[in-house]
């Protein structure tokens, strides 16, 4: 009752010229990590805190930031100004710590992540239709004691029996949807957000996708058949049977110099031909460009692949053994 009152009386002090903002503007994102919504640098909030039901009526005391506070008392409202956010810990009258609240300003600024060409902040995709995708990004320069903070991953209707596991870099989530089944539609999207932190700010990142629009396959393997053909093989991690998932090959055909690293993904002269056959022509001297996609999805390309079919030079080696003297 006490806290409801002091938030109304805040809230009834400061509404009228805007400067101060309450209630609606801050929210728990997960226990123990409250997170303060900040429109510009002026922004002042007032914020409660508790450190808990069972120390009401207490002699509690505060840090923040392991800096003493004058606020006493198991509740007490706290300014943030601006970005300032902080970690706040309760302690008893003999100084034992007993609760803490890690407050976060949230901004709507984009500068914790950077936004990398054509893929966006957050990257996701996966090898086949297995039911588990990678999502990654690349942190922004300025980054503070950046980490994550929080990830939330759903489908809206279909629950959350979505696990997911941070890499040690903190560069890249692996994701398994446990109720995911190949061979039935997809009705909803996977909803992922993540909270980047760095410092006491906090960017919050989403992505909705399905996971017949992230399916990207593997390399595809090229492999020699004769002087005049090569062979196409799915890749090992694609899913089975390839009749179910068939794969459609795009497949170009270049000139490489003989100190010239070949590049399959420059564009050129030569034509681009689409086929579902596993066996290609090849002609000699030329560079043969492979790469895959799902045939029933406008999904992305796998990498490119390549065969190089040499041209054999008839020359003889001449005999260079050193000849005898005679005595």
């Amino acid at each position: 009752m006490f806290f409801l009152l002091l938030s109304a009386l805040l809230f009834l002090q400061f509404s009228a010229d805007g400067s101060v903002k309450t209630a609606e503007n801050y929210w728990t994102l997960k226990p123990n990590v409250l997170v303060v919504n900040v429109d510009a640098s002026e922004d002042v909030n007032m914020v409660p805190l508790v450190c808990g039901e069972a120390y009401e009526g207490k002699n509690i005391t505060w840090t923040r930031n392991d800096e003493n506070l004058e606020a006493r008392g198991n509740r007490i409202v706290v300014t943030v100004e601006a970005w300032k956010g902080g970690n706040y810990s309760c302690f008893d009258s003999e100084g034992t710590y007993l609760n803490h609240t890690l407050v976060l300003a949230h901004w709507p600024f984009r500068k914790i992540i950077k936004n990398t060409p054509e893929k966006g902040y957050i990257n996701c995709s996966t090898n086949n239709y297995g039911g588990s995708f990678k999502c990654n990004w690349t942190w922004g320069e300025n980054r503070k004691g950046s980490n994550i903070v929080h990830i939330e991953v759903t489908r809206p209707h279909s629950g959350s029996n979505i696990s997911c596991t941070l890499d040690s870099k903190g560069t890249s989530l692996l994701c398994l949807d446990h109720d995911y089944c190949p061979y039935a539609e997809e009705v909803d999207r996977v909803n992922l957000t993540i909270y980047f932190r760095s410092s006491f700010v906090v960017e919050s990142y989403n992505a909705k996708f399905y996971i017949m629009d992230i399916v990207r396959p593997d390399k595809v393997p090229v492999s020699r058949i004769n002087k005049t053909s090569v062979e196409v093989n799915y890749p090992q991690s694609w899913s089975t049977p390839s009749s179910y998932f068939p794969l459609m090959f795009q497949v170009k055909e270049i000139r490489c110099r003989k100190c010239e690293k070949c590049d399959c993904s420059k564009p050129n002269s030569q034509e681009i031909s689409f086929t579902q056959s596993r066996q290609l022509p090849v002609t000699k001297g030329m560079t043969v460009c492979v790469r895959a996609r799902d045939e029933f999805c406008n999904s992305s390309w796998s990498e490119w692949n390549l065969y190089k079919c040499k041209s054999r030079k008839n020359s003889k080696q001449r005999n260079r053994e050193p000849k005898l003297k005679m005595l």
